[in-house]
């Protein structure tokens, strides 16, 4: 399973489309590819967006994001901030990651990633790594399209 959210919340009833143009975001930590890598991948997937919405997505440093970007374990997601739901592991549960629609929710906009099978190569090799970029640009439209 790509991710975990389709077989949970796969109606696009529970979620409220953004009301504003420009939706800020951060990260949380980084994912094994490094803090550069993780950010060029992450940042070029906002940019696939930006070019074909009517949307700017901006990084802010002070706390102020809608979106929060964390690469996580199943053991740092129960960690009581981030309390999320789903499980995240490509090796047990084959969730590579999430993002939450928008709307009321304490999580909502949110990206959440495996924090440990990731690469910025084109080609994937087939030992349990996944394109981070490609993986980004479908949960980002689940954080602002609500789209299943």
């Amino acid at each position: 399973m790509f991710c975990s959210m389709l077989n949970n919340i796969g109606n696009k009833k529970y979620c409220t489309p953004w009301k504003q143009k420009v939706l800020t975001y951060d990260f949380q930590n980084y994912s094994s590819l490094g803090k550069e890598r993780t950010l060029k991948e992450v940042e070029n997937a906002f940019g696939v967006w930006e070019n074909v919405c009517n949307l700017k997505f901006e990084r802010v440093f002070d706390g102020s994001q809608v979106m929060n970007i964390a690469f996580l374990t199943d053991d740092e997601k129960q960690n009581a901030e981030i309390n999320c739901p789903y499980k995240l592991n490509n090796q047990k549960s084959g969730t590579l990651a999430h993002g939450f629609y928008p709307g009321g929710s304490k999580l909502s906009g949110d990206l959440h990633f495996d924090n440990e099978i990731w690469t910025d190569q084109k080609t994937v090799s087939g030992d349990g790594e996944y394109n981070l970029f490609s993986v980004a640009v479908r949960e980002i439209e689940h954080s602002y399209l609500c789209t299943y």
